[in-house]
């Protein structure tokens, strides 16, 4: 492979003319600019440079290496250029991966943040669960992800990946505004043995309702809608009149006109929510990103611990 040194010396004798001005330009000896010229003709097997009274000419052979080293330099130059930009934060791309409700807020967060302090900085979202976060996070197809792992039902190791905790998401009960417990702060489960519940088919917001309803000792009504990690279609049963149901804090979407969110007594337990980064050495737009999750991250702690 060529060297990019002899490039740019052949280069500089060209547009120079002759080896003492490219020496200067090179700010190097005229023996070191003859000594990269004759190493070059000596791996190309050709000549690329005459010597004529008036003085360097480029052979045609130095003319197509000569107009190659320019596109080449160039696009080193520009390379330079781009990683300087990296490293100064004046560009870059970060893709995080995040659950629906920490796509809608806390990914939203995240990019005012580096819009404020890093214009160039640009956020990528990608609606993940945990388990695809982790995997994508392994595979480099994703640079920093939020997930959470339920309290009644640890996550299993993420291997390979770092965690750092962001909060605690409480889980709340969300009544019809016009419910009889509605004016309270705070409700207990067995207050609501005698209402309709709104229960998803399946996924870790059924088994949560169940694990709640098991531990209060009460068997209510239900009523089947939605499925997976977050049903919001619950949300709007309940603001329809239609029954109560659990949520966690930052999983409300429906206008709070609408519904009354109150706090569990006892507390029905939590999911913990945490930013995913593989270990190591991070590029300077991901940690700044990285940073400005956890700012997030402590800003929703603290109000979490106002409301308590």
């Amino acid at each position: 492979m060529l060297d990019v040194v002899k490039l740019a010396t052949l280069r500089a004798v060209v547009e120079h003319g002759s080896l003492s001005a490219a020496a200067q330009a090179l700010n190097v000896t005229q023996p070191a600019v003859s000594r990269q010229i004759g190493l070059l003709e000596r791996r190309l097997g050709t000549v690329l440079l005459r010597r004529t009274p008036r003085g360097v000419l480029a052979t045609e052979a130095g003319r197509i290496l000569a107009g190659h080293a320019d596109a080449v330099l160039a696009r080193l130059e520009l390379a330079e250029s781009e990683i300087r930009d990296l490293a100064g934060l004046r560009r870059g791309t970060v893709r995080l991966g995040s659950f629906l409700s920490a796509l809608v807020h806390l990914s939203a967060e995240v990019g005012a943040r580096l819009g404020e302090l890093h214009p160039g900085v640009v956020l990528v979202d990608d609606l993940v669960d945990r388990r695809d976060a982790v995997e994508k996070l392994r595979r480099g197809t994703l640079d920093l992800a939020i997930v959470f792992e339920h309290d009644f039902e640890p996550a299993p190791p993420a291997d390979g990946v770092e965690l750092h905790h962001l909060f605690d998401d409480p889980v709340r009960v969300v009544l019809p505004a016009r419910h009889r417990l509605a004016e309270r702060g705070a409700v207990a489960v067995g207050e609501l043995a005698g209402d309709t519940w709104i229960r998803p088919h399946e996924g870790s917001a059924a088994r949560r309702l169940d694990h709640v309803l098991a531990r209060a000792g009460i068997r209510p009504p239900l009523l089947l809608a939605g499925r997976g990690d977050e049903p919001f279609e619950a949300q709007a049963l309940v603001a329809a009149g239609k029954g109560v149901a659990l949520t966690h804090d930052l999983t409300v979407v429906v206008s709070r006109h609408d519904v009354a969110v109150r706090a569990l007594r006892p507390a029905a337990g939590l999911r913990r929510v945490q930013a995913a980064v593989v270990p190591g050495p991070r590029p300077p737009a991901l940690d700044a990103a990285l940073r400005a999750l956890l700012e997030v991250g402590g800003a929703h702690r603290r109000r979490l611990r106002a409301d308590s």
